[in-house]
């Protein structure tokens, strides 16, 4: 059975019920703003260099290709900690091994839209996914009641949906649709379109459970079988009876419900969970088994985003919010529980 039975993503549970204020993001670069924190501080020495660059309006593989112009290197010897969005102004961390003896001067370069912050040298490969936060600064414009999203910000503070966004699934779940083809038997033959296609329909399965847990009542309910992640950490621990104190934990935010990131082997629920990830996943064994074929690694991710120091200031019909995500997080997961958004963006935006 396809999974998609149309080009149209689904409309995710809302968490507080959709909201009834309007507002417009990405109105200009500088309205979504956006700044790496790594999981480490940089030792000073060693042969790799790490630069921290500002760029406006360009995704981080361009300036990844411009590195590796620039420096003479394979663009493949050119590693970041994470992809980040193009119609926005974002600071985030490149690297390259570097001679320590050798000359490189950096401060003549010319990027387009971008300028080096400072390069520092450390003792090892910067790596995918070796960051601690992303924190936001994001100025949503047009919005028709501020007072109204001040107040659904003071909900939110319990936490969200931890739901991937929208520009996992491509413009209009086209990656969805190379996922339903790649799973029929088609062959992709380009690495980087493939792992899109497989990283969207586990993407779009997560969601789909996630989801069915909010239409069910359940998102912030301990169940019989339940794995759970501790809160910072990613560590994860099954329940075999749900009671009394590991409800108050996660009311307290000591920990979160998990959804499968659907693959090979991993941790898997049982019971009360289990029948509920079944029956959501029912319509997309296809897929399920597809992933398995492809042989990803199966995983759990908390169901859970909780906003790290949240702030907002009003200036007429606009909004300042400010706020961090652990890695691998969606701004937009968030928003999209204060307001319905327009992306002001579109059709120019471009996520990597």
């Amino acid at each position: 059975m396809s999974a998609v039975a149309s080009p149209q993503l689904p409309q995710w549970q809302y968490l507080y019920g959709k909201p009834a204020v309007t507002a417009t993001i990405r109105s200009a670069p500088e309205h979504f703003i956006v700044d790496e924190q790594l999981n480490f501080e940089p030792s000073g020495s060693g042969e790799h260099l790490l630069l921290q660059i500002e760029k406006r309006g360009q995704n981080t593989q361009y300036v990844a290709r411009q590195l590796a112009r620039l420096t003479g290197l394979r663009m493949r010897d050119i590693s970041y900690a994470g992809l980040k969005d193009r119609h926005a102004l974002t600071r985030q961390w490149f690297c390259f091994k570097w001679p320590i003896k050798q000359e490189l001067n950096w401060q003549d370069w010319q990027i387009e839209d971008s300028r080096i912050l400072q390069v520092v040298r450390h003792h090892r490969k910067l790596r995918l996914g070796a960051l601690k936060a992303n924190h936001f600064q994001l100025t949503l414009t047009d919005v028709s009641n501020p007072e109204a999203l001040l107040e659904r910000l003071a909900q939110i503070k319990n936490g969200v949906p931890n739901y991937y966004g929208e520009q996992r699934f491509g413009r209009a779940g086209a990656n969805l649709a190379l996922a339903d083809s790649l799973f029929g038997g088609e062959k992709i033959a380009d690495r980087q379109i493939r792992g899109l296609a497989l990283s969207a329909s586990r993407s779009y399965l997560f969601n789909t459970v996630l989801s069915e847990r909010i239409a069910r009542g359940l998102f912030n309910q301990v169940l019989d079988g339940d794995i759970l992640q501790l809160d910072g950490s990613g560590s994860i621990f099954q329940v075999d009876n749900a009671d009394s104190t590991l409800q108050q934990r996660l009311l307290a935010g000591d920990v979160h419900p998990t959804a499968p990131l659907v693959g090979l082997e991993g941790a898997v629920v049982s019971q009360q969970a289990e029948q509920l990830e079944c029956q959501a996943l029912a319509p997309y064994q296809r897929w399920c088994q597809g992933l398995v074929d492809y042989r990803l690694q199966g995983a759990r991710r908390s169901i859970r985003l909780v906003p790290q120091n949240p702030g907002a200031a009003v200036t007429a019909d606009s909004v300042s919010l400010s706020f961090a995500l652990p890695a691998g997080c969606f701004a937009t997961s968030v928003l999209r529980e204060l307001a319905c958004y327009r992306d002001g963006s579109r059709p120019l935006a471009e996520l990597d």
